[in-house]
């Protein structure tokens, strides 16, 4: 059967974007999590995300599941074989500072701006546009396609534990609509670690900084006990620092706040971390306490892990990261959130034990809270080799090769998949960032590569 991909994504450029703009629009970040909450377990936004994707589905004569707000799914065929896709509809909180409303979806030259719009809204409406384009065609197709629906990608992967629990049978192949192009064959493994303790220090009365382990913090503030002008000094080490920030009176303590850069956990060297910038006001002035003595010796401006002792780098999937996400100080405890990941070669344990040791000297505890074990896929397979095929085809980027990252997707909760696109590398990105946007060509061109992608795993 011979069909130009290309026109029939472009037919529907319109419909796309109008699709994709309703559902930017909610502000699907993550509140609390209560099972007990009906049909809203995540909240009532990513509730609102969902119930809006399916109607989609529906209104288009897909059959459609909601599993208690968990998750859902889009299907098309009978088949017993079937070939699957998982999108994300929660997203990271917007975060400060946007030009643009990060919900509000707004177009300009060229880019639709907005929180979800890369990770991971538009990729999911991306693949669902390619099912869409399948069955409007009646393409006959040898295995049904299943276009899942999560809403808890970027904490805990509820979301797809209680579905798979539900609908355990594997796909055949398949592929996830949330990472980069060419294509990625290997995944970091990646894990949140609480770092536990006393403050210390009796100036120092709350600390907040952070809004995800995930994302370099781009904002970090202390309430502190005026036993010294700290506001005075606070402002003289941002024009020192030439850091952006504040520095004020509230009933009687002082209140400062500096601003940083935000970027992808796994990438924290294209940050700016906020929190690191707190803890050199806190060294500058020779603060005392265990919690300043630990961030010292230990945490500050360092994404390696060198001073923790676990830094390593793979030839082939590079260094270990840590990314120092959050911390919450008050009532004289705080809590520290890490993220770590690392590549081939590295002994999860072994790092675990280490941290224990390093911080116990500062009357600390550290304890894995969550943890995703590495993920390599053969670059030569049968499957990679023919999404491969299909991305050269339309981007004449004869030369790509798979790559492997430091990020997660879901392509480590479904057997026989892989992660593919939407990002290309030669353009940037602002994933989990202020601005976060998506180029409208790079979403219909991602829209033709899956399209063609399904139609050669399932026809």
């Amino acid at each position: 059967m011979s069909i130009n991909f290309r026109d029939e994504v472009l037919k529907r450029k319109d419909e796309l974007i109008h699709d994709l703009t309703k559902l930017i629009q909610i502000n699907s970040e993550l509140t609390t999590f209560d099972p007990n909450r009906k049909n809203a377990p995540f909240g009532e936004g990513c509730k609102e995300a969902l119930d809006l994707m399916l109607s989609i589905g529906a209104r288009d004569g897909f059959e459609t599941v909601n599993l208690e707000g968990y998750a859902g799914h889009i299907e098309y065929g009978k088949q017993t074989d079937f070939v699957g896709m998982i999108g994300h509809l929660d997203v990271v909180p917007a975060g400060n500072d946007w030009t643009h409303d990060p919900y509000g979806a707004e177009i300009h030259d060229g880019k639709m701006y907005g929180r979800g719009t890369e990770d991971d809204k538009g990729p999911t409406i991306a693949a669902y546009y390619a099912l869409k384009i399948l069955k409007e065609l009646n393409v006959p197709l040898s295995k049904r396609i299943k276009l899942i629906l999560g809403n808890d990608e970027e904490t805990a992967w509820r979301c797809v534990s209680h579905y798979f629990k539900v609908y355990p049978q594997a796909p055949v192949s398949g592929f996830i609509p949330d990472a980069d192009f060419p294509l990625i064959y290997a995944e970091k493994g990646i894990s949140r670690i609480f770092v536990e303790g006393k403050i210390g220090n009796k100036d120092i009365l709350e600390i907040h900084g952070g809004f995800r382990d995930n994302m370099v913090p781009d904002y970090a503030s202390a309430l502190l006990e005026p036993s010294k002008d700290y506001a005075k000094l606070f402002q003289a080490f941002l024009k020192n620092k030439n850091y952006e920030g504040s520095a004020t009176t509230k009933d009687g303590k002082i209140f400062v706040k500096v601003v940083g850069k935000s970027a992808h956990g796994s990438t924290p060297q294209f940050g700016e971390n906020a929190i690191d910038r707190l803890f050199e006001f806190f060294i500058e002035n020779k603060f005392e306490g265990d919690l300043v003595k630990l961030v010292s010796k230990l945490l500050i401006h360092d994404f390696l892990g060198e001073k923790l002792g676990v830094a390593y780098k793979d030839e082939e999937m590079g260094p270990l990261t840590n990314n120092f996400g959050v911390i919450i100080a008050k009532d004289g405890n705080y809590q520290i959130h890490l993220n770590l990941r690392y590549p081939n070669n590295v002994s999860f344990d072994e790092v675990v034990d280490k941290l224990k040791k390093k911080v116990a000297p500062y009357h600390a505890t550290a304890a894995v809270d969550k943890h995703q074990k590495l993920l390599y896929k053969d670059p030569n397979s049968e499957l990679v080799q023919k999404l491969m095929d299909v991305y050269k085809k339309h981007t004449n980027d004869k030369d790509a090769k798979p790559i492997n990252i430091g990020g997660g997707t879901f392509a480590r909760a479904m057997p026989n998949c892989v992660a593919f696109g939407p990002h290309f590398l030669d353009k940037p990105t602002y994933i989990h960032q202020k601005n976060e946007f998506i180029g409208i060509e790079d979403l219909l061109l991602a829209t033709i590569i899956y399209t063609e992608a399904l139609y050669e795993l399932a026809k």
